[in-house]
């Protein structure tokens, strides 16, 4: 096996990971499970800095023009980047759903709120306007 054959079966690996891991991510995501996806994050991250060193790598190398004359690494390379087509797809549809995440979030901190300022304002004793804060401070049982 070549050199930039090696390489490239490196990437094929590293993007079958980063594949596996933006799925779980989804996963995560459906679950709204935070801790699991601040381990993917993380993890996705890692698996982002190899791919890119590893094409660092490659793109050094002497006979890098093989590439796109010997059809072998075409082919690899091919594959390649249909893995990487995959799973920037995966990951712009986990995009999606961070938004409708976050924007359901939003939408109940603001029921949350709402539902606060409503219930917290009453009266005392006195008739003036108090809040949940206040009440039951003065009393003396």
């Amino acid at each position: 096996m070549s050199q930039l054959s090696s390489i490239i079966e490196k990437q094929h690996q590293l993007l079958q990971e980063l594949k596996v891991t933006i799925s779980e991510e989804k996963s995560a995501l459906i679950d709204q499970d935070a801790e699991l996806l601040l381990t993917l994050a993380s993890s996705k991250a890692k698996l982002l800095d190899a791919l890119k060193a590893n094409d660092g790598v490659l793109s050094a190398q002497p006979d890098i023009a093989a590439l796109s004359t010997e059809p072998a690494l075409v082919n690899q390379v091919k594959i390649a980047k249909e893995q990487l087509a995959e799973c920037q797809q995966l990951n712009m549809e986990n995009a999606s759903l961070i938004e409708l995440n976050l924007a359901s979030v939003n939408r109940f901190a603001q029921a949350l709120q709402a539902s606060r300022n409503a219930s917290s304002l009453t009266y005392n004793g006195k008739g003036k306007t108090s809040t949940i804060s206040t009440l039951g401070n003065n009393l003396k049982a």
